[in-house]
Parts: structure tokens; sequence; C-alpha cells
């Protein structure tokens, strides 16, 4: 009696001990959750764009629901409640309360990848005339910390400590914490004030490329193919659609990839490549902020996607 007693005591043991470990493990996988979060897709200048009288803008006029906010991106990490913002757009405090109603998530820090309007002005709402932050944790690269630093009125931002600058240099992964890494790398662009980075996260299992602002492919000295066979997301510069949209513009002054060029430089990608590419940071010109139009059919029929606010992804 008593050795079969002794033994059952032992399987017990070992079935409470094969259970704790299991909800263990599904605790912290469930605890362990990284999103990303799409917070705008929007050029710098928004949609509808100011004194815009064409009728992209128009319908926008005549229906507000269709308006856009400003590309950016939020990586939430539920264990904590916090989520990094990527980009400080002029539309940051919708943005921000929207991680505040729908994830109950506090700011942790910020990442400006260059000095373009739609890219870092949302910084002013940190200071004292609104929100009145305490060091809150601000990333940017050298030229662009150094623009923030001898300028007004984001100097006063630095000196009021509202923000707290942290220099990062080309190649450098940041680790945010448990289960969170992002690098970032300069990318070619219209750099009269500031260098342009674009940004590699890594998830607990998944990552993922978010590059708002380049100018064409050819241009950069990597290979965008092999950056693309490493992740399993690209949110890629998707500004112009094709080079008619601004009549009268020299579009080689502004050589962001057409998405059409973008379409054919990645249609021999391997099976499952094209999935991963979401086209944002879309000018008011561009027929992809349509989700009904002819353009965006047919960059979904071509095994492309375009990325939409709220859209949500795991890390």
């Amino acid at each position: 009696m008593r050795p079969l007693l002794a033994q059952l005591k032992a399987s017990l043991f070992l079935l409470i001990l094969i259970s704790g470990h299991f909800i263990n493990a599904q605790t912290q996988s469930a605890t362990q959750e990284l999103e990303l979060v799409i917070l705008g897709i929007a050029q710098d200048a928004g949609y509808p764009q100011l004194a815009c009288e064409k009728e992209c803008c128009k319908r926008v006029f005549e229906n507000p629901a269709l308006a856009e906010k400003v590309v950016s991106i939020a990586l939430y990490k539920k264990w904590e409640n916090k989520y990094f913002l990527l980009e400080a757009t002029p539309n940051i405090s919708k943005q921000h309360q929207f991680m505040h109603e729908n994830y109950q998530a506090s700011l942790a820090g910020v990442f400006v990848s260059h000095a373009h309007i739609g890219h870092y002005t949302g910084l002013m709402y940190f200071g004292k005339e609104a929100a009145s932050t305490s060091k809150l944790p601000l990333y940017a690269m050298p030229r662009m910390s150094n623009f923030l630093l001898t300028n007004a009125p984001w100097e006063a931002l630095l000196s009021n400590a509202n923000l707290e600058l942290h220099t990062l240099r080309n190649l450098d992964r940041l680790p945010l914490g448990d289960s969170l890494f992002i690098q970032v790398f300069r990318v070619p662009h219209r750099d009269e004030y500031s260098e342009t980075i674009g940004y590699r996260i890594e998830g607990p299992t998944k990552s993922a490329l978010f590059i708002p602002d380049i100018d064409k492919w050819e241009a950069w000295d990597k290979d965008i193919r092999r950056l693309l066979a490493e992740v399993d997301y690209a949110f890629i510069d998707g500004t112009f659609h094709d080079g008619n949209e601004l009549p009268g513009r020299d579009m080689s002054s502004i050589p962001h990839p057409f998405v059409v060029e973008s379409m054919a430089y990645f249609a021999d990608l391997p099976q499952g490549g094209k999935e991963k590419i979401y086209f944002i940071h879309l000018n008011h010109t561009n027929p992809l902020l349509d989700p009904n139009s002819v353009a965006t059919k047919k960059v979904e029929a071509a095994g492309f996607k375009v990325a939409r606010e709220k859209m949500s992804f795991r890390l």
C-alpha cells in the first residue's frame, strides 16, 4: 500500500511540475506580445492637403471621414502597457490618443527619421505649452540631433528637459527592453538639414522594415531585396503612384521610388516576397489613398499591399 501511495504522490508531483511549466510558458508567451500598429499613412502634409483644389482633396473636404493622418507607427509592448513612437507627426495628439484609448498604453520614447515636416514637427506638443513631458527619450541621428539642439523651438524642449536626447549612429541596434530591438540605417534622401534613416524592428517572433522616405532604390548602396528576405513585413515609401501626379513639377527633384517602379523592381521576388510589402507615406495625389481605386486593385492583384491606419501586426 505504501509503495503505491508513494508512486501516486510522485506522479502527482510530476503532473503539477509539468502543468506549472506549461502555464508559465503560456503566461510568458501571452505577456511578451509585441504589436506594430499603423497610426498614419499620408505624406508629410497629410490628406487632404492645405490649399489643394484637386478632386482628390475635394472628396475629403466633402467627407472628412476619408482624411488620413501623417505616416507613423507604434510599437506596443503589451506586457508593459507602453509603446514607442516612430515619427513625430503633426497629428501626434490624435495618434497618441488612439494608443491611449485602444491600448491603454503610455508613451515610452520617440524616434525621428529626419528633418522634413511630417516626421519631427509633432515634437512641439511635448513642450510646456502642451503635454510638458519630463525627460521623454528621443532618438535621432547626429545631424538631426544637432538640428534640434541649435534651432528654436526645438532646443527649448531639450533645455527644459521635456525631451532627453539619445544620439544614434548608423547601424546602431538598440534594445528597448525585453524582446524588442530597433536597428537604424542611413538611406539616400534629400538631406538639407539632417540625414535620413530607415528602421529594422525585431520582435520576439517576427521582424519588420520601416522605410517611409527614400530616393530611388538604385540610388542606395544596399540591396533592398536582401533586406526584404530577412524580415516578415516591409512598410516602404509609396509617396507617388507614378510620375504623372504633379503636372508642372520636376519629379526628378523629389525622386521617391514610384509605386509602379517598385512593383516592377520587386516583380521577380520569390514566393511570399511581394506579400510582405505594404506601401506607405502616400501623397495626397496618390490614388492608393482610395481603397476602392483602380490603382489599389492593381497593386493588390499584383500581390502587394497598401498600409491602412489602425492595421496591426504581431511581432
